[in-house]
């Protein structure tokens, strides 16, 4: 393996291994002990989140022992405290709310192929190896719209996987993927078929790579998103109907379609499940499927564990079509170790 491969990996494991070193001096208390992460320490969290998010709705004849008393026999689901933390944030006009996880992978490793690339460059020499990050941040336009639990939101999400370790072809970004979206969210429960739905949203959502020419791709659709929790596990079913859009007249035209094939490959839909963990640890999976006879799906998987009070390690590990937009019709697998700002609950 040559010394630019390596370079990720010793970058990831200096920046473990020091971690760990601080953990072991003894003269210091550091937040990442195990207490710190502890059922205990999270119902406080749970708790003082509660009361931030209901101290200014409160009756004016409650007093803060009533209050807390409430707060404390409230159990809330992973996707209710959540919202609870987002509201406490709301008026802070120095805080950004995430929406999906911000997390950064410096080692990511994947045969990707060349293929979209060779018609704008026949020499393209990717590396296997390349970092991968994600950042992904959300605005409250309107809380409470019209019925309560009702909110209006802005969000954008980009993804970026990045050639650092490539030195020979300049470190270039092989692809970003921007997605902004506005989402309009229900958060009361309600029943369908008798399963407790927490959080229902309907999105008008854009994607695209900022390409051009034969690089080029972008779809908007209309996503429909049900979410379900039960105790530590938060599932979510995601389906979504495509915008159509004209043919191109010519492949090089920048008016048309860049990929009319698009959802034979990744469908009408997905299906997503966290699963918390004691002591702050996470498992989260991400399953897609065309539903077609010429069977097309993916597999994403991410562990999340704690290094410190809002850093966490992040392992995670993709197989199958669609991992970004220049790859939606090839099958890629991909797997990465890096950190986590970010969670989703």
């Amino acid at each position: 393996m040559t010394i630019k491969y390596l370079t990720g990996i010793v970058i990831t494991t200096n920046l473990l291994m020091a971690h760990s070193a601080i953990a072991e001096d003894g003269g210091f208390s550091f937040p990442h002990e195990l207490a710190y992460f502890s059922s205990e320490k999270q119902k406080e969290d749970q708790v003082n989140a509660c009361l931030s998010s209901n101290v200014t709705s409160a009756k004016g004849t409650m007093t803060v022992d009533e209050l807390r008393a409430f707060c404390n026999e409230v159990k809330p689901d992973p996707l209710h405290q959540r919202r609870a933390l987002e509201k406490s944030a709301e008026n802070n006009p120095f805080a950004l709310i995430p929406y999906k996880p911000n997390y950064i992978l410096p080692v990511t490793y994947s045969q990707g192929s060349t293929e979209p690339y060779k018609g704008i460059d026949e020499e393209c020499d990717f590396d296997d190896l390349e970092i991968k990050f994600q950042v992904s941040l959300k605005y409250i336009v309107a809380e409470d719209f019209m019925t309560p639990g009702f909110d209006v939101q802005l969000a954008f999400t980009s993804v970026s996987w990045w050639q650092a370790y490539n030195s020979d072809s300049s470190s270039p970004f092989r692809e970003t993927n921007y997605e902004p979206e506005v989402i309009f969210q229900y958060s009361e429960p309600w029943d369908l078929f008798g399963l407790p739905v927490a959080i229902t949203a309907l999105s008008l959502n854009h994607q695209s790579n900022g390409q051009s020419g034969s690089l080029s791709r972008s779809w908007n659709r209309v996503i429909g998103t049900l979410a379900f929790a039960h105790d530590d596990i938060v599932w979510a079913v995601r389906g979504w109907w495509r915008l159509p859009e004209d043919e191109k007249l010519t492949p090089d035209s920048s008016q048309g379609d860049d990929n009319p094939d698009i959802e034979k490959y990744l469908g009408y839909g997905d299906l997503n499940m966290v699963w918390k963990l004691p002591y702050s640890h996470s498992l989260d999976f991400k399953l897609r499927n065309n539903l077609r006879s010429d069977n097309k799906g993916s597999i994403q998987v991410g562990w999340s564990f704690p290094l410190s009070k809002h850093l966490f390690g992040y392992v995670e590990y993709f197989n199958g079509y669609g991992e970004s937009l220049i790859y939606y019709d090839q099958n890629i697998s991909r797997v990465g170790v890096g950190f986590r700002l970010t969670n989703w609950l």
